[in-house]
């Protein structure tokens, strides 16, 4: 209470001080804390003047004072609140300039409009709510109005790839880029715009090198790179890339093989074609294309199918560096082979192999990208442009789907200007899939056997792109190890040892892992990687992994899985566009379909975590390896987009026992910024629900490609939902796929969710997956029927079986379906029939299942034998009696129910035991075998035996049979079937169980070969016939006596016998079992033979009996020859005195060394020197001792001059240097040159001119050495002496022969490709030859030599292939003559236009056709109208194909009907006249021909087309029997009954005249009532004949037993409404009953409610019925004791007992209830009991209870009878209920009346408000005082509390 009070008080007390302190906390509001907190190394930044700012506008403050955070590379940075800008930051007024803007999220899709149209550019998103945007002059308030909530600048540290820095101070961290050095660096910079900024005029240190949309390159100095970041228009600054490159067996992998078969994918789908990428163009950018030019030259393999080749030179920025002015493009040929090798992979055809090595779309057209160029010799991708979409769009734009691209920079997963290139491109390029090699980085680096994530390369590390994996091939023949290839890079097991082309479930070790640095999962998928058989360019020797021919090598690495996944992509794209219609494909598309159609790997490691073991998607083969088998079955959704907040649905049906499946979402999105940390910048989430309404979602925030995956799924209807969660750039167009063909249908289009759009579901309000007679209505059993309802029937083709899936007609209505393979098909389906047991359906006269036999079902088939007499038998006939019911028919010799029939025929032997019927071998026992009465164990076979089975051979007579094949001794046989005496074996041992029997086993439960010492039969572990119990070497076949108990046999002859038999001893070495006292093995010695044989050391006693160490000393030098015993002899056989490096061997000078032999060396320690007592070791072994001599003991050496012993390496005398002995000392200065030691200028050429590399310069250092001119100045490092050298500061130059300024050296830096003929060539990567039309292409290689804007013409026709050229060809690829539209293009007629411009290409006269149908504008009738016709029109449309032009009504002067000669029938091509205009032709032999063609009619039906037919019903009046009924034409049996059973009246039996009107038309009717004999249910009774309600009473009421209720099915048998429902089964029908729910009451005669039934138990029983002032019994009801009290703490149980008295005369049920209430517990409240006055006039309950509160409680208690409302009587008990342990005051008057004072003013207002202010003013003087003292106690506390969070907040960082 205390402390409640004093926290009362401290509030109030705050209350009050807040009041106080509100105006100075509103007059001083302090700024943010700044705190700087980022991943950058800070230590580097500081280094080169790049940390941040710390200031508030970059949002370096805590979150909690802004708003909210937006995610950039290195940190998450604080939003400020747009209105408070101006105070936080200092800028009031109109802002301008870049700025980060954010909006709440989630971003509306609008709001980058709404902010384009005030005048805001933004361009790059900020995850996860933000633009970085160009204000020009806008506002606070302007901006507050477009709900910008927040605002920051971006800092210069945020705008530096680290590694840049890194780099240029010679210290990569990720890789060694030769575009960066320390003084200078080739940068890619992120503009936050699209344009290059004012500022850059004064830009120091920085070259510009080109600039495409928001991409540039530049050169820069440090300065330079300091610069740039500080400059806001700069969004990101990172170094160039260094691009590098990173198949028969792999269609098979792939199942590309699978689409290439048409008969494949035709028994997928008739429609369908097999696939070659036929009319897909797929490009490949890489090293080159073979030759370069598609010549007879090139590679058949690709010769007939190139669109194109281009080169891309390497830009002039870029070249300038590398000082190539002039000569930046080296052509198309592949000098590399790379590029070749991956084009093979795509569309090489295998021309040159029969077919037999080929790409995955071997028919494709392939457009060539060459971006390799060779600089200074070595090959490189600098031909790649500085902006990626250069070759994008080049593609775009002639028509290419695919884009492939086996390279990138290795950046180990980030994202980089050209990953936000590519995403850019991809996005403007929709439908062009770009692919790219996720990079060979992959290695164990920590040497764990798994090979490690995050080694990504770029653009691979992009977001709309498709990265591809490498997996392993299946090449089993090639042997290479990952460990054997590379070492280093996998040193461990399991990778170590691993093959790397022998298991195509496990990735390639080298194939770069994910994921990107910001989480995405990449790679996408992955693709066989290695061995990889492909085209070989013709152009370089180099084979790659391994070489096959000269036109084929093998590869590997993630370049060779990225082109057979292009292919693929060619092939899918194919099949989409032809196979499935879809026009325009997107890049989305098909990502979502070849990741949902991966097929995860198990790994090679047999490990689920290590590679692709683990379950996929993971980081090391994405989403699986390719499958384009499962691929093509995919179900997709293409094009639909969303924004914020929208959500798009679909359903789909998943089928009973479906196999697993994926579902995939993917979208293009926006390019990201490097300088953010997560790179999504549209957010859309996949959500899957399945059948239980269970969701299945993945909104992870990171990844542009979502997918889910359920195993062993749930039959029924599945949505996927794909949500807007935050699309801040869109709408956002996205694509769905499904890994198995089950339709999308949209929710939208589909109320009640079954798969089937509302326009074509016949049920569309109700679920439903009935397919053949209806579309999307109910089918309960799946079989494709739906379920009747009232408006379909089973006449309407509704399910007759709803729940059977098997069956769903029955046409003659006997409950059997028709469908003979279903369950219980109908025999005589035109039959009702009642047969259930050899077949259903039939007509069975008897009744007893069997059918009756007719001419297609005899009794062999199973049709009844006695067919008028009903029997269950089976076995030999059916259908016969059968008295015992074995299914075997009784005998019937006399055929009294059909055919005579006795045991012969097969009848029962035994027909009244039900276990046995026949007796084959006839010895008594039945066939049947056991637990039949006596069963023939062998039922073929006479036999006598009785024990073990009945009936079999026993052959000596002792009850058990003999065995066989099928009953063994195991069985129970006879074990010895020749010994009456034994029979039984349980152990197998061959000695029988009967101890009285011969031979009896004396264990007879354990298998035993023991006989001796009269133990037969028991175990003999070592078959020495002693029984182990008494064997003392129970294993041991030679020895089984051991009488001294020492381990050893007395068997002399036995293993280890003991040679003292009569002594227990241990030697086991010399001999065994004799006495050993230094128990080492040996025996001691025994001259005299006391324990066996004498026994001395010449036997091999030892000789040391006492030491365990020695035993022997055989050359008696007092050495033992144990060499680790005591005193060891190292020289056993030879007497030695030697005690120093070894005991007992000589030792010839005694200094102690013993002297060396073959197996003891000096290097061991022997004597170096044995002859000399003051000389013994030579460590160094180089001959000089160590004790006087060696100058360097430890190191074996030659040198004489400058010191002795120590190494001279190359003989001269002069020993090497080492760490005391320099060449100052006077070491050799040449080491390993005998004929040089001193280097007077120290430039490594000897002083000795004579001797080797002599220096020419002997006092002046240098380094020159061609021309044999050693040891001189050489400034440019060529190798040539300043004196001689052309080009002195040209390392690649030397000489110019032919004097024109370019170098001979063809390696050189502009290299004379003509050295000995002055030139003036700069292109073609050939500087310096004759070039006489100055184009700068020399005149050898020029095809133009005279043309200066012209040099090549790779199709040889004349005209050059530069577009801006003299006479451009216009098919450079192809030879051409075409001049007038365009120059150098095929014009096969040399009409002057080429041939793709000339509607006629072969015809010179035609060359116009406006509608392309084939036929010149000159004649043809339609000009602008594609048509065919050929009859009274030309080239008009003729649908049909007929010659007759379609009508048609172009303008009022041009139209061609009917009547002018037009076709009548546009759709058939058999008829096109129709003269009396009834829609049938007049063509006889045509479809539908007239038969009346004069007279109009609409008659169809029996070939009789367009005559009259005055009902409508297509028959001719002329054949039409009802010729006014439309609905009935036929009628077979002539009873006037159509025989259109859904016409009017039509006639169920049409075959059969009838007369039947009520249950169907036109049938037999018997008894004449209306109803037919097959439905009349009491045929032959004219007063019956149905039971609508099956309840056994007929429905018309009056006729024989009348159902008064035919409609409901009743079991009323009782007064006037038989056949009516009875709920109580009293007989007496509801209707009438006036207790229809109570079985023992049906009348109340007096109407009181109570039954006229009063016996014993009856329910509201009446004891007076006529009486209705009185019913229930008369009772007295008593309960004892009257009053009882309780003690409520000791929780003891009360009780009392109640009785009921009465008078009355008849027995009477009574329940007794005592009503409880929460005071009190019970049990059981309630007790019955009876009265029989013939007994007892009373009766006695007990009940039992406990108390729950304290007080005094009435308990209530009732007596009534069964049902009865009104209790018959009542009584009450008292309880009082106390709590002993409570002490009672003493009731004071005058403490009460105070009491009630105190109590009613406290409950007075004004009283309770004069207490609280008094309560206050004490309160605060108290606070005061407390205050006061307890200052110094606070202190101390909170002391305590800093000194206890402190040793925390220690505790937690140790």
């Amino acid at each position: 209470m205390r402390d409640r009070r004093a926290s009362t008080s401290g509030i109030i007390m705050a209350l009050f001080l807040a009041q106080l302190m509100m105006p100075i906390v509103t007059a001083f509001n302090p700024l943010p804390e700044i705190e700087v907190s980022t991943s950058n190394d800070m230590n580097l930044l500081q280094r080169w003047g790049m940390e941040p700012s710390g200031e508030l506008e970059n949002g370096w403050y805590n979150p909690s004072h802004g708003v909210g955070t937006i995610d950039l590379l290195h940190r998450q940075a604080t939003l400020t609140p747009t209105s408070d800008w101006p105070e936080l930051t200092g800028e009031h007024g109109s802002l301008s300039g870049w700025y980060v803007l954010s909006h709440e999220y989630p971003v509306p899709t609008p709001w980058f409009g709404q902010l384009e149209e005030s005048g805001i550019e933004c361009f790059s998103f900020l995850p996860p709510n933000a633009f970085h945007c160009e204000l020009s002059s806008v506002s606070i308030v302007e901006l507050l109005e477009l709900n910008v909530q927040g605002m920051l600048k971006l800092d210069q540290s945020d705008k530096i790839r680290e590694n840049l820095l890194h780099e240029m101070e010679g210290n990569p961290q990720i890789f060694d880029n030769p575009r960066v050095d320390t003084n200078f660096a080739s940068v890619s910079v992120v503009l936050s715009g699209d344009s290059i900024g004012e500022s850059f005029s004064q830009a120091q240190g920085v070259e510009l090198h080109s600039q495409s949309r928001r991409f540039a390159t530049m050169g820069a100095t440090p300065e330079g790179v300091k610069w740039l970041v500080q400059q806001d228009w700069i969004e990101f600054v990172e170094e160039s890339p260094w691009f590098t490159v990173a198949n028969e067996e792999a269609a098979w992998i792939t199942n590309v093989d699978d689409v290439w078969n048409a008969t494949q994918m035709a028994s997928r789908n008739s429609s369908w074609s097999g696939l070659d990428g036929s009319g897909i163009i797929v490009t490949v950018a890489d090293t080159g294309l073979d030759t370069g030019s598609n010549t007879s030259a090139m590679h058949a393999d690709f010769r007939d199918h190139i669109t194109g080749i281009q080169s891309f030179p390497i830009p002039t920025s870029t070249c300038a560096a590398y000082g190539m002015t002039g000569n930046c493009d080296d052509g198309a040929a592949d000098g590399h082979g790379h590029g070749t090798h991956v084009a093979g992979s795509v569309n090489g055809d295998g021309t040159l192999s029969g077919g037999a090595f080929k790409g995955m779309a071997p028919e494709s057209h392939l457009l060539f990208h060459a971006v390799g160029q060779v600089v200074s010799g070595s090959s490189t991708l600098l031909g790649i442009p500085n902006d990626l979409d250069d070759m994008f769009a080049l593609s775009a734009e002639n028509g290419s789907l695919v884009h492939t691209n086996s390279w990138g920079s290795a950046v180990n997963g980030l994202y980089t200007s050209s990953s936000m290139q590519a995403d850019a491109s991809a996005r403007t390029h929709y439908n062009m899939t770009i692919l790219f090699a996720a990079a060979n980085e992959g290695t164990d680096a920590n040497s764990d056997g798994e090979v490690d994530l995050d080694s990504l390369a770029s653009p691979g590390t992009a977001k709309n792109v498709i990265t591809v994996g490498a997996t392993e091939n299946d090449r089993p023949a090639f042997t290479l190890t990952w460990g054997g290839g590379w070492p280093s890079d996998y040193p461990t097991n399991p990778v170590n040892s691993d093959r790397a082309a022998d298991n195509i479930s496990g990735m390639a070790a080298f194939s770069s892992r994910g994921p990107v640095d910001d989480g995405r999962l990449k790679p996408d998928l992955s693709a066989p990687g290695t061995y990889i058989l492909s085209t070989k360019s013709s152009q370089t020797t180099s084979t790659g992994w391994a070489a096959y021919n000269s036109s084929y090598t093998y590869m590997g690495g993630t370049s060779m899985a990225t082109p057979i996944t292009a292919g693929a992509t060619a092939l899918l794209l194919e099949h989409l566009i032809e196979n499935q219609n879809h026009a325009d494909p997107s890049s989305a598309l098909i990502k979502a379909i070849l990741t949902a159609s991966a097929q995860d790997m198990t790994g090679q490691y047999s490990s689920n975590t290590n590679g692709a073991g683990e379950t996929a998607p993971n980081e090391h083969e994405g989403w699986g390896i390719l499958d384009m088998h499962t691929a093509m079955q995919a179900s997709f959704v293409d094009g639909d987009s969303v924004e914020t907040g929208d959500s798009w649905g679909w359903s789909f049906q998943v089928p009973s026992g479906a196999p697993d499946f994926r579902v995939t979402a993917a979208w293009t999105d926006p390019a990201s910024t490097p300088s953010a940390s997560t790179n999504l910048v549209n957010d859309l989430d996949l959500n899957v629900k399945d059948p239980s309404g269970t969701w299945h979602n993945d909104s992870n925030n990171i990844d542009n490609l979502r997918g889910k995956v359920f195993t062993s799924p749930q039959s029924g209807t599945w949505e996927v939902h794909v949500v807007g969660s935050n699309v801040p750039t869109g709408p956002q167009k996205f694509a769905i796929s499904l890994s198995e063909d089950w339709t999308l249908t949209n929710t939208t289009q589909d109320a009640d969710l079954d798969g089937v759009e509302d326009d074509d579901d016949d049920c569309p309000n109700t679920f439903g997956t009935s397919t053949i007679d209806r579309l999307g209505c109910p089918d309960t059993d799946s079989d494709g029927y739906s379920n009747q309802d009232v408006n379909w029937s089973i006449a309407n083709g509704a399910d007759a079986f709803p729940v059977d899936a098997t069956q769903w007609a029955d046409q003659d209505f006997d409950g059997y379906g028709d469908n003979a393979a279903g369950n219980n098909p109908d025999g005589c389906p035109t039959i009702s029939g009642n047969s259930t047991i050899d077949r259903f359906g039939c007509i069975d006269s008897d009744g007893d299942g069997f059918s009756d036999p007719d001419a297609g079902w005899t009794t062999s088939n199973g049709a009844d034998a006695c067919d008028t007499v009903s029997g269950q038998s089976y076995i030999d006939r059916s259908g016969c009696p059968d008295g015992d019911g074995d299914g075997a028919s009784d005998p019937d010799p006399l055929g009294n129910y059909g055919t005579a029939w006795d045991v012969a025929d097969g009848a029962d032997i035994w027909p009244s035991d039900p276990t046995q019927w026949n007796d084959t071998d006839s010895d008594g026992y039945g066939d049947n075998p056991p637990p039949a009465t006596t069963g023939d164990g062998c039922p073929t076979i006479n036999g006598n035996s009785t024990i073990d089975r009945y009936g079999c051979i026993d052959s000596d007579g002792d009850g058990y049979s003999d065995p066989d094949a099928s009953w063994t001794v195991a069985n129970g046989s006879d074990a010895f079937v020749l010994d009456p005496t034994q029979w039984a074996d349980q152990d197998g041992d061959g000695y029988g169980d009967n101890a009285s029997g011969n031979n009896a086993d004396n264990c007879p439960t354990v298998y035993g070969t023991s006989s001796m010492a009269g133990l037969l039969g028991c175990n003999d572990t070592d078959g020495d016939m002693w029984a182990d119990s008494i064997d003392a070497f129970p294993f041991d076949i030679t020895q089984w006596n051991d009488t001294d108990l020492d381990g050893y046999g007395d068997n002399a002859s036995g293993n280890d016998s003991d040679m003292c038999p009569t002594v227990a001893g241990t030697s086991s070495m010399d001999r065994f079992g004799c006495p050993d006292t230094d128990l080492d093995g040996y025996s001691d010695p025994d001259p005299s033979g006391l324990n066996g044989p004498a026994w001395t050391e010449s036997d091999g006693a030892d000789a040391y009996p006492t030491d365990i160490t020695q035993h022997i000393d055989t050359d008696s030098d007092g050495y033992g020859d144990n060499p680790n015993g005591t005193n060891g002899d190292a020289c056993p056989l030879i007497a030695g005195n030697s005690t120093a490096d070894r005991r007992g061997c000589p030792d010839t000078d005694g200094d102690g060394y013993s002297d060396g032999d073959s197996l003891w060396r000096v290097s061991d320690g022997a004597d170096a020197f044995p002859s000399d007592p003051l000389r013994w070791s030579d460590i160094d072994g180089d001959g000089v001792a160590d004790q006087l001599d060696d100058a360097c003991p430890t190191a074996p050496g030659t040198s004489t001059i400058d010191r002795v012993g120590c190494p001279d390496q190359d003989g001269d005398g002069y020993s090497d240097p080492s760490g005391n002995w320099s060449v100052a000392n006077g070491a050799d200065a040449f080491q390993t040159i005998p004929s040089q030691w001193r280097d007077t200028d120290g430039d490594g050429f000897g002083d000795n001119a004579s001797g080797y590399l002599g220096d020419d310069c002997v006092n002046e250092s240098g380094d020159s050495w061609q021309n044999g001119t050693l040891g001189c100045p050489d400034n440019d490092e060529d190798g040539w002496a300043n004196s001689e050298d052309t080009f002195p500061d040209d390392i690649t130059q030397w000489a110019d022969y032919d004097g024109d300024g370019y170098g001979d050296n063809l390696g050189g830096t502009n290299p004379d490709a003509c050295p000995f003929d002055a030139g003036n060539s700069t292109q073609g990567n050939r500087l310096g030859c004759v070039d006489t039309d100055g184009d700068g292409w020399d005149d050898v290689i020029d095809v133009l030599p005279n043309t200066p804007s012209q040099w090549l013409d790779q199709d040889g026709d004349g005209y050059g292939d530069n577009a801006t050229g003299i006479f451009p060809d216009a098919c450079p690829g192809e030879a051409g003559n075409s001049t007038t539209d365009r120059y150098g293009c095929p014009d096969a007629d040399g009409d002057g236009l080429s041939d793709d411009n000339d509607a006629f290409p072969n015809d010179p006269t035609r060359s116009q056709d406006t509608d392309g149908d084939g036929y010149d504008d000159l004649e043809d009738n339609c000009t602008f109208i594609a048509g065919n016709s050929t009859i009274g029109r030309t080239g008009c449309l003729d649908t049909d194909g007929d010659g007759y032009a379609d009508p048609y009504t172009l303008n009022e002067t041009n139209t061609w009907t009917v009547e002018n000669g037009a076709d009548a029938f546009i759709e058939d091509a058999t008829q096109w006249q129709d003269s009396d205009g009834d829609g049938f032709g007049d063509n006889a032999s045509g479809f539908q021909a007239d038969n009346c063609p004069s007279d109009s009619g609409s008659s169809s039906a029996q070939g009789i087309y367009g005559c009259s037919d005055i009902d409508s019903d297509t028959y001719a009046d002329s054949i039409d029997a009802f010729v006014n009924e439309s609905t009935q034409w036929n009628d077979t049996d002539g009873d006037g009954f159509g025989d259109e059973i859904d016409g009017f009246e039509g006639d169920s039996c049409p075959n059969t005249a009838g007369t039947s009107t009520l249950d169907r038309f036109g049938c037999i009717d018997s008894d004449g009532d209306g109803a037919s004999d097959e439905n009349d249910l009491w045929n032959g009774d004219a007063s019956q004949w149905f039971d609508t309600d099956s309840d056994g009473y007929g429905d018309n009421s009056n006729g024989t037993n009348g159902d008064y209720c035919p409609l409901d099915a009743g079991t009323a048998f009782r007064g006037s409404n038989q056949g009516c429902p009875d709920s109580d089964f009293d007989g007496y029908a509801d209707i009438e009953d006036e207790f229809p729910d109570q079985f023992s009451q049906y009348i109340d005669s007096d109407g009181d409610g109570y039954g006229d039934n009063n016996t014993l138990g009856a329910y509201l029983p009446d004891h007076w019925p006529f009486d209705p002032t009185r019913n229930i019994a008369d009772v007295e009801l008593s309960c004892s004791p009257t009053t009882i009290e309780v003690d409520l703490p000791s929780g003891e149980l009360f009780s009392f007992a109640c009785t009921v008295e009465s008078d009355m005369t008849v027995p009477f049920a009574v329940t007794i209830r005592w009503i409880t209430t929460s005071e009190v517990s019970t049990a059981s409240s309630a007790k019955s009991t009876t009265i029989d006055p013939s007994v007892s006039n009373n009766a006695t309950v007990i009940f039992q209870g406990s108390a729950v509160e304290l007080g005094s409680h009435t308990l209530n208690i009732e007596a009534s009878e069964p049902g009865g409302p009104t209790a018959m009587d009542t009584t009450s008990v008292s309880l009082n209920v106390i709590d002993s342990t409570i002490i009672i005051e003493v009731d004071d008057p005058i403490i009460q009346d105070w009491r009630t004072m105190v109590e009613q003013a406290i409950e007075d207002p004004t009283i309770q408000a004069f207490i609280g202010l008094g309560l206050l003013v004490l309160l605060t003087f108290g606070l005061i005082i407390r205050n006061a003292r307890g200052k110094k106690k606070d202190a101390r506390a909170r002391e305590e509390r800093t000194r206890e969070i402190l040793l925390r907040r220690t505790m937690r960082e140790r």
